[in-house]
């Protein structure tokens, strides 16, 4: 169990080392949440590199997929 602590104007928890190892989050690493029907979710952002694509449309991809996960997920498993 964590405490929620005051950072600034927000509010603020810890990530485990043992977490943290296992998702490669360090200092500096971003994260993001997500609601679940259980809670909250922290999830890693993976950043790709990819060689020969616009990085632009590298970035649109990428947020297209965060946004629409889960129905991705749903769909690689029909």
């Amino acid at each position: 169990m964590r405490k929620v602590f005051k950072n600034g104007n927000s509010l603020a928890v810890t990530v485990p080392k043992t977490y943290a190892h296992q998702l490669s989050i360090r200092d500096g690493s971003k994260v993001e949440w997500k609601e679940t029907k259980e809670g909250l979710l922290l999830k890693p952002v993976k950043r790709i590199q990819l060689s020969g694509i616009d990085q632009k449309f590298a970035k649109m991809v990428e947020e297209f997929m965060n946004e629409h996960e889960d129905v991705l997920q749903e769909l690689s498993h029909r």
